[in-house]
């Protein structure tokens, strides 16, 4: 396959809401055998350098972004170079420049690296204008300069949206699993149960009383920050327990595309792990008297967090 073919191709994909559809079209073109160097061993290295990266990583893999998980992490940066994470060969490359009369796609000015051995890797959201002889560069060595942060395509702040891919793009990696290790010393926070009913919203806190006649759907507000106070960013893995039998657990080291969805290592797909923003327990249907949920949370180095919620349901008719 030809890379005017895939361009041709990935030009019939510009929705915003398609982003997901159009993020996988990209991984399974690009991983077409074009080229192939012999990587032996993964060694890569963060795309900018920066002594405050826990402070600059502003979102993490795994995340809700309305209708799909968030596909890989953000950094927070303007007009900073971007490193190459490893030698490759480069597949892809699309810039406005290239077709101004165009919209530009959810990534932005972007750029794909075929690693060798099924490894890829993209950097999306740079800035205007290439590298100097960038397109006759095919071969592209570690720690190589090959663009500038930006703020194109779908983004609401500079930042670089970066991804690692894995089997030709059939999988795609968490990064912060292979890459040097971020600093993080804060456990995840765990708010209060939300109950949804519609547009409305109860919070069910540790002793409350609580009166229903149904089962409801019911979430809850995790997030991490990081060692940057104020920040929200995913977790790495959560554990959710009713009346003491563990109903759903997620890990997010990777996402996989199963037949029509994407899906976590644990299974789990989009609708099955966040509703309405939160992340999603499930449509509960709790005994009359005493109920229990137990939380618990993990951030990507370990820090956990667990939080009980004892409650007494009085069921209604």
């Amino acid at each position: 396959m030809n890379l005017k073919l895939i361009f041709r191709k990935l030009q019939s994909f510009k929705h915003k809401k398609n982003n997901l559809i159009y993020n996988f079209l990209i991984i399974l073109l690009i991983g077409s055998p074009l080229y192939y160097l012999n990587s032996e061993t993964l060694d890569f290295n963060w795309p900018i350098l920066t002594d405050s990266l826990s402070n600059r990583l502003t979102s993490l893999f795994g995340e809700s972004r309305g209708d799909h998980f968030h596909n890989g992490v953000d950094i927070s940066s303007d007009n900073e170079n971007i490193l190459s994470i490893g030698s490759g060969t480069i597949v892809y490359s699309r810039y406005m420049s290239d077709n101004p009369f165009s919209g530009e796609f959810g990534s932005g000015n972007c750029i794909w690296i075929n690693h060798g051995n099924g490894m890829l890797s993209a950097y999306y959201h740079l800035k205007e204008g290439r590298e100097d002889d960038f397109l006759n560069r095919r071969i592209i060595k570690k720690g190589d300069v090959i663009g500038k942060t930006g703020n194109t395509g779908h983004s609401s702040g500079s930042h670089l949206h970066f991804i690692i891919a894995k089997e030709n793009g059939r999988r795609i990696i968490n990064p912060l699993t292979i890459l040097s290790k971020v600093e993080d010393s804060k456990p995840p926070f765990i708010g209060s149960l939300i109950l949804t009913n519609g547009e409305n919203y109860t919070y069910i806190n540790d002793g409350e009383n609580i009166n229903i006649s149904r089962e409801f759907p019911i979430t809850i507000n995790i997030h991490d920050t990081g060692e940057k106070s104020g920040q929200k960013r995913g977790v790495h893995i959560v554990e959710f327990s009713v009346n003491n039998k563990v109903i759903k657990k997620s890990k997010f080291d990777s996402i996989s595309l199963e037949g029509q969805y994407w899906t976590n290592e644990t299974g789990l797909r989009f609708d099955d792990l966040y509703y309405k923003g939160n992340y999603y327990i499930g449509d509960l249907n709790f005994r009359s008297g005493q109920n229990n949920i137990e939380v618990r949370a993990e951030d990507f180095n370990g820090n956990q967090s667990i939080k009980y919620f004892t409650f007494n349901v009085n069921r209604i008719k």
